[in-house]
């Protein structure tokens, strides 16, 4: 009964402007997903000289710095269980990509994460934000490394989306475990999410009261219905990527490779998939 509320109560509240971009949600191919299987421990050594060239942006740097500080406070009063081997730069991370003031930096990022897998060529020379990039994707894997638990969440767009039959969300999907939460931040498009890889990064998060869980790029959905503006996804379970290990030389795949969980991946086999020619996609767009 709630949830029949819940649907009825945004399909109403939703007002659509006459002229809007329509954006196809598919498996969004332009979107950079890598999963850095196999490579965790060379990318390791790589981010931190990646780091600072990141942090010749100003704006990054700042806040970058006061993520860092904000991550040492919460470490040690912290109420919940860190996983076997998580860095402070993934803490870092995740506070930095709840963090709005001065300058919030997940915007940026979710829009460069969008286009910078249109090749691996367009990755190295363009996308900005590697080692952000993989601190944040290490954080997300260590936190929830497998589907034994799903979330229920929710995530308002401002965006009117035209959702295919299997889909992700090609960047890095804040929802929120509170639907009045996720209706602040639009109502043009309203989902109701179930989610296997999603994070819950509440007690990490510099904005306790979003109840955040994150989604990574990677996860792949199912759309279940869509009836105007509200769109139900169920989680398939899968990891899908067309990149892996692209700062060392992975190339992008004609199609993503799908696996279920961490816990059944094996990266070898990661690797020898990974021999196919790289390939380009256009985004596809439409107008109302």
């Amino acid at each position: 009964m709630k949830l029949l509320f819940l649907t009825w109560f945004f399909f109403l509240q939703v007002m659509v402007p006459a002229k809007v971009r329509c954006v196809v949600m598919d498996m969004m191919p332009n979107a950079f997903d890598d999963q850095y299987i196999g490579c965790e421990a060379a990318m390791e050594n790589e981010a931190p000289k990646l780091l600072e060239k990141e942090q010749s942006y100003e704006d990054f740097r700042m806040m970058w710095d006061q993520a860092a500080k904000a991550w040492a406070r919460k470490k040690p009063g912290k109420t919940y269980s860190l996983p076997t081997g998580f860095k402070d730069e993934y803490g870092t991370a995740v506070v930095l990509y709840t963090m709005e003031i001065p300058h919030a930096i997940h915007p940026e990022l979710n829009k460069n994460v969008s286009v910078a897998g249109q090749s691996r060529n367009y990755y190295m020379r363009n996308f900005h934000f590697k080692a952000f990039h993989f601190y944040l994707t290490r954080a997300l894997q260590l936190l929830k490394p497998n589907c034994t638990n799903k979330y229920y969440t929710y995530r308002g767009s401002k965006t009117v989306y035209n959702v295919s039959d299997h889909v992700r969300f090609g960047q890095f999907g804040s929802s929120s475990l509170d639907y009045y939460v996720a209706g602040d931040f639009g109502k043009a498009t309203f989902f109701n999410i179930t989610t296997c890889s999603g994070t819950d990064i509440t007690g990490l998060s510099n904005l306790k009261e979003e109840f955040e869980i994150l989604i990574p790029v990677y996860e792949k959905f199912e759309k279940v219905q869509q009836m105007a503006n509200l769109v139900t996804l169920k989680s398939t379970g899968k990891r899908c990527s067309y990149f892996n290990c692209a700062y060392f030389g992975g190339p992008k795949l004609v199609a993503p490779f799908c696996y279920f969980d961490s816990t059944s991946v094996n990266a070898t086999i990661i690797s020898s998939v990974f021999t196919l020619g790289e390939i380009t996609h256009a985004c596809q767009l439409c107008s109302s």
